[in-house]
C-alpha cells in the first residue's frame, strides 16, 4: 500500500523536532524507509535546513520561506502523493511523537473501505487530556464525551497532525482548502467528510502532542486576528447549523475579554467582528 507523509515544519531544526525524531525510529525498518512509503519535509521557516546525510535520500525537502500556511503544504504533498500513486496521505506537523504501533496502523490500512472511510485518526492525548478526535456538533467538545474506536457514524473532528487522509476523498474535494491557509483547516476537512457521505475512523492508538493554547496575554492582535477571521469564516459558510449558537459564545467570549484581558484591543475587535456575523 503506497504512502505518503508530510511533515510541516516552521522555525524548528529538524534534529529537535520531536515528529522527525520518532518517524525515524518508526517508519524506518533496518535503516531504510519501509518500502511504498514516501516522506515530505515542508519547511516554512525563513532559511532552509539541510536533512542529516544518512537520511538525505530518503526524505524530500521542499523549503517555502513564503510561510504561507500549512494547507498550500498539504496540496504540494497532495500532489506528489498523487504522482506517488498513493491511497492514504498522512498529515504531521513538527512536534507530535510518533510511537510504532501508530506507524504500524496508518501503515497498514488496505482493509479500510476506502468506499466508506475519509480519515483515520489516532486519540491525541495532551497534558493527560484527550483532545482528539472529538465530537464537532458542539461548541465546547473537549467537556464531552469522547469517541471510542472504530468507525465514527456521528461527525467528529480531529487535528491534522496524525490524520491519515483517503486520496480518493482528497481527490473528489480537489485538495486542500485554502480559505483556510492554517487555522480551522482541520476543522473544514472533517465538516466535507461527513457532507460527502464518508466517515471516519478513530485507531485504538494515542500519540502525545504538544498543544498550542492562545494565551491572550501572549498572543498578538494580528495572530488574533487571524484566528477569529478563519473561526467565523467556519461558522458563517461551512458549520452553519451552529452559527446561532457560535454567536452566543462570541458575545460571551467578548466580555470576559473586556473584564480578564489586559489588552482590550482583541476584546474590541471581537466585538467588531461579532456585529458583522
Amino acid at each position: 500500500m503506497k504512502t505518503t507523509v508530510v511533515m510541516v515544519v516552521y522555525k524548528q531544526k529538524l534534529e529537535q523536532s520531536r515528529t522527525f525524531q520518532t518517524i525515524r525510529r518508526t517508519f524506518f525498518t533496518g535503516g531504510r524507509l519501509r518500502d511504498e512509503v514516501h516522506v515530505i519535509i515542508y519547511d516554512n521557516s525563513p532559511e532552509p535546513q539541510s536533512v542529516p546525510r544518512e537520511y538525505a535520500d530518503a526524505f524530500t525537502y521542499k523549503h517555502d520561506s513564503r510561510n504561507l500556511g500549512i494547507a498550500v503544504a498539504y496540496n504540494y504533498a497532495w500532489q506528489a502523493a498523487k504522482q506517488h500513486n498513493s491511497e492514504w496521505l498522512i498529515l504531521l506537523d513538527h512536534d507530535t511523537e510518533l510511537t510504532q504501533a501508530y506507524a504500524d496502523a496508518v501503515l497498514s490500512l488496505e482493509k479500510v473501505d476506502r468506499d466508506q472511510t475519509a480519515a483515520v485518526v489516532p486519540k491525541v492525548i495532551c497534558n493527560e487530556v484527550m483532545i482528539s478526535p472529538v465530537f464537532s456538533d458542539t461548541l465546547q467538545p473537549l467537556k464531552a464525551v469522547r469517541p471510542e474506536t472504530g468507525i465514527q457514524q456521528r461527525p467528529i473532528m480531529a487535528i491534522n497532525s496524525g490524520a491519515a487522509v483517503n486520496m480518493q476523498f482528497l481527490n473528489q474535494l480537489g485538495g486542500f482548502n485554502e480559505e483556510f491557509p492554517l487555522d480551522f483547516l482541520d476543522h473544514w476537512l472533517f465538516y466535507e467528510v461527513y457532507e460527502r457521505g464518508y466517515k471516519s475512523f478513530v485507531l485504538d492508538v494515542t500519540l502525545e502532542h504538544e498543544l498550542s493554547v492562545m494565551n491572550y496575554d501572549t498572543v498578538s492582535l494580528q495572530r488574533y486576528k487571524s484566528i477569529l477571521g478563519s473561526e467565523i469564516h467556519f461558522y458563517k459558510n461551512y458549520k452553519k447549523g451552529l452559527l446561532k449558537r457560535y454567536k452566543r459564545q462570541l458575545l460571551l467570549r467578548t466580555v470576559k475579554q473586556l473584564v480578564f484581558v489586559r489588552n482590550k484591543s482583541i476584546a474590541f475587535h471581537t466585538l467588531r467582528q461579532l456585529l458583522t456575523v
